[in-house]
């Protein structure tokens, strides 16, 4: 059964690449061979498992909220939508997936686990916006943005047991093909935004989990959206603003593209065991994980003066 859906990955992303080509659209800005948008073919998995399975509770607002996004997603890989409106967007989905649950979602550390009127709220307001953001921030190298999402849906599957995680990583898987650098398709916004929301959102509902580990299973994109966010600030620059001095870039740069990615699915899967190893073992782990952090931010904050290839 799964490699069936790795088949829905690579045979759904050549169908949405040729006709993509054929009809001329959706070209990528900065490289007219590349073809933007491909992660609409993770849509119909995500919501038949959403509407028919119920598989991640409140199904009907999960499905609008997961619409909407690849929707915003796909206008942006067409024409261009601003960063305000789109941050608008994901405030307003973590807004309705609040109220959904009666705005009590409480935080898990340390052992404790308590629940502060208005700090939570603005706590997990915080956390959703800032990484479904976080993963169009990741988006900005061939296979970067796939790798991540198919280790972290893995991870999901571990702690829930729910098998739409470990299908919807199997398309993931498939669409890799197309998506490895070099690539011929582009996950673009649309998937960005979808798998953003999607990964993003289940996190902040395993309410049993304690939040330092789910932030450590993010290292990733949770390091290079915080020390992005702070270095266009100290440059007085919007935060909305492109540029290539990612913790991907500085790899792929050193490093070349396959090993680039490499160094990016590593990267992962040590965040992934991190995590999990706190999550069972607690401060020792936990401090590692602070480590790993540091480590991560040297590289966002220093590595762009490290990043000329290797000979």
């Amino acid at each position: 059964m799964l490699f069936l859906y790795v088949a829905i990955g690579i045979f759904g992303g050549y169908v949405f690449w040729k006709i993509a080509q054929e009809l001329g659209i959706l070209k990528d800005r900065r490289q007219s061979e590349k073809v933007r948008g491909g992660g609409i073919v993770l849509l119909p998995v995500i919501l038949w498992y959403v509407l028919n399975r119920n598989a991640l509770p409140p199904r009907d607002l999960m499905a609008s909220l997961i619409g909407v996004v690849a929707l915003i997603g796909l206008l942006d890989d067409i024409r261009g939508v601003s960063g305000y409106l789109k941050a608008a967007v994901t405030l307003a989905a973590v807004l309705a997936l609040l109220w959904a649950v009666g705005w009590v979602i409480p935080i898990r550390t340390l052992n404790y686990e308590f629940y502060v009127p208005i700090f939570n709220e603005v706590f997990w307001t915080l956390f959703f916006v800032g990484f479904v953001n976080a993963f169009n921030v990741i988006d900005g190298e061939d296979g970067v943005l796939l790798i991540t999402a198919v280790i972290l849906l893995s991870y999901l599957y571990i702690l829930t047991g729910r098998v739409m995680y470990l299908h919807v990583a199997a398309v993931a898987s498939g669409l890799l093909l197309w998506n490895s650098p070099p690539a011929r398709l582009i996950m673009g916004d649309t998937g960005s935004y979808i798998l953003g929301l999607l990964i993003t959102a289940s996190f902040m509902l395993l309410s049993y989990i304690p939040v330092e580990v789910r932030l450590l299973a993010l290292s990733f994109p949770f390091v290079d959206t915080i020390t992005t966010i702070v270095r266009r600030l100290k440059r007085r620059k919007s935060i909305f603003t492109a540029d290539r001095e990612h913790i991907h870039h500085v790899l792929y740069s050193r490093l070349g593209q396959r090993w680039g990615l490499v160094s990016v699915m590593f990267i992962n899967l040590v965040s992934i065991a991190l995590a999990h190893l706190t999550f069972y073992f607690g401060w020792w782990f936990l401090a590692l994980g602070l480590v790993w952090w540091f480590f991560l931010s040297f590289l966002a904050f220093l590595g762009p003066k490290l990043s000329d290839p290797l000979h």
